[in-house]
């Protein structure tokens, strides 16, 4: 039996509330339910954790990306539709249930809604067995907002945009508005069974409904009207435990490999050694405060063609951005509506490449806004080129 001295020391450092000598009576006594709850939910299935098929399950290990050479997305997990890292407020994002980081999924866009959405998977990294029975759990914390639901999807198939569609299939998994259970602060523990096919290698989390999730517009957590769940602590366990498969390391290693996160052209199964340029298109390139392409702009992305003919492109990022003039709504617009531009021309001169787009608007700025200088400088787009060596 575990002390209790060991027992208090866990229930505080997993509910920092509970510590707090300013607290009334009634809200310790309630602090001290929850989070009794929870410390008795890890004791319990504590075990069961070193079941998990998931490789950095917690979001704790961070990696650095190739096309940026920093911290951009969690090891093991990779962001699908777009593969980029969403642009947030952070000062909305919620303490992580446990430990220090936390999975961001974007799952409704208020200026989109049902259109636009992200999201993120991963690889099992043992098998499924054919009609034996798991259980998946997770902590989620909605930000404040409502919770519609949650879906997850499995396949043999690795995820890419190429051949994935949110529109054509119906999740494995879905997790109703009504089936959280509170268990401290604004985290929520969800759970279900899942009784295997055999044949599932990926994991897929997002949003999945038919119908869109009724955001208002001043709920969105970015200027592109993006609304995020958060994540933490995801678990995808056999209910009678076992030992983890011996691939178990040899596919988390796998995982851990690859380091793409900003095209969805390099597979966990074939990742390429991969070399990155970036890019960089200033405004006068373009018609004042219009995404209308000057005619040098041509010249310039021929040359740049050229350059790269020998060369195989796994990832075209294409990033629109603005300076801090006029209302944010409106540089989000034109930010985009320039990548989206710029990503035509790509396509009408070689069809094969596949760009990715994003708008960051004023929020990623290289210079001051307070000089005419630093403004010119803000009004740009970056072309982001990953791509292996030469051909043989």
């Amino acid at each position: 039996m575990l002390p209790a001295t060991f027992l208090f020391s866990s229930l505080v450092a997993a509910c920092p509330e509970f510590s707090g000598s300013h607290s009334s009576a009634g809200n310790l006594y309630s602090a001290f339910l929850k989070c009794l709850c929870f410390t008795a939910f890890v004791f319990f299935f504590g075990d069961s954790a070193a079941q998990n098929y998931f490789a950095n399950p917690g979001f704790e290990d961070l990696n650095t990306c190739t096309e940026y050479h920093q911290t951009c997305y969690s090891e093991a997990w990779f962001p699908l539709r777009p593969a980029i890292t969403p642009l947030i407020n952070y000062k909305i994002v919620p303490h992580p249930a446990n430990s220090k980081d936390l999975l961001i999924v974007q799952v409704e866009n208020v200026y989109a809604p049902g259109k636009k959405r992200s999201f993120a998977y991963t690889m099992f990294c043992c098998p499924l067995t054919k009609g034996k029975l798991y259980k998946l759990s997770m902590y989620i914390n909605t930000g404040g907002k409502a919770f519609y639901g949650l879906d997850f999807y499995m396949r043999k198939k690795e995820f890419t945009s190429d051949n994935f569609s949110p529109d054509s299939i119906a999740p494995d998994i879905h997790i109703p508005a009504n089936a959280v259970n509170n268990l401290f602060g604004e985290w929520n523990y969800i759970e279900s069974d899942y009784t295997a096919r055999g044949d599932e290698q990926f994991f897929m989390v997002g949003n999945l409904s038919k119908n869109h999730f009724e955001f208002n517009s001043y709920q969105r957590m970015n200027n592109s009207g993006d609304v995020f769940y958060f994540l933490d602590d995801i678990s995808f366990r056999p209910i009678n435990p076992e030992p983890l498969c011996k691939e178990f390391e040899s596919k988390r290693r796998k995982l851990y490999e690859q380091n793409l996160r900003h095209t969805e052209h390099a597979l966990v199964d074939t990742f390429p050694d991969a070399l990155t340029d970036t890019i960089t298109i200033p405004a006068v390139y373009f018609e004042t405060d219009k995404a209308v392409l000057k005619p040098a702009f041509k010249k310039l992305i021929n040359d740049l063609l050229l350059k790269f003919r020998d060369r195989r492109i796994i990832g075209l990022l294409i990033e629109g951005h603005t300076d801090n003039a006029g209302t944010s709504e409106h540089n989000t617009l034109l930010s985009t509506r320039r990548a989206e531009s710029v990503r035509d021309y790509f396509i009408n001169t070689s069809p094969a490449l596949k760009p990715i787009i994003s708008g960051e608007g004023e929020n990623r700025p290289i210079a001051s806004n307070s000089t005419k200088a630093g403004m010119a400088k803000n009004r740009r787009v970056e072309i982001i080129i990953t791509y292996t060596d030469l051909k043989k």
